[in-house]
């Protein structure tokens, strides 16, 4: 069973649609415990972080400036992050970019 928390995102597109998906079809055998933080990170040069905080509680922060397709790669690429950790899967950047679209075509598809 996964636990997810959203936290700051008032007044625009909510994400639980999209985590619901990439965690059924990337993580249905892990119990998952997901805090997705939306903040300003345009200081920081990134569209979002994913944090590991313990074996399988991760801490997601992404850019509350982001909207519409951006936003949706930029929470699956971080999402895709958490798939490289639980599965023992060194980060590969390049991987998880190239994930985002594949990703957010056939979540698309599926809706």
């Amino acid at each position: 069973m996964h636990s997810v928390e959203i936290l700051h995102r008032d007044n625009k597109e909510l994400p639980q649609t999209l985590i619901q998906w990439f965690m059924g079809e990337y993580l249905s055998d892990w119990s998952v415990d997901l805090t997705l933080i939306h903040l300003d990170l345009s200081d920081e040069g990134v569209d979002g972080w994913c944090m590991r905080e313990d074996d399988t509680e991760f801490i997601i922060q992404i850019d509350e400036n982001l909207t519409g397709d951006e936003y949706r790669r930029t929470l699956l690429h971080e999402m895709y992050h958490m798939y490289q950790h639980l599965n023992k899967i060194p980060r590969c950047e390049m991987c998880a970019y190239e994930s985002e679209q594949q990703n957010l075509d056939r979540f698309s598809n599926s809706q």
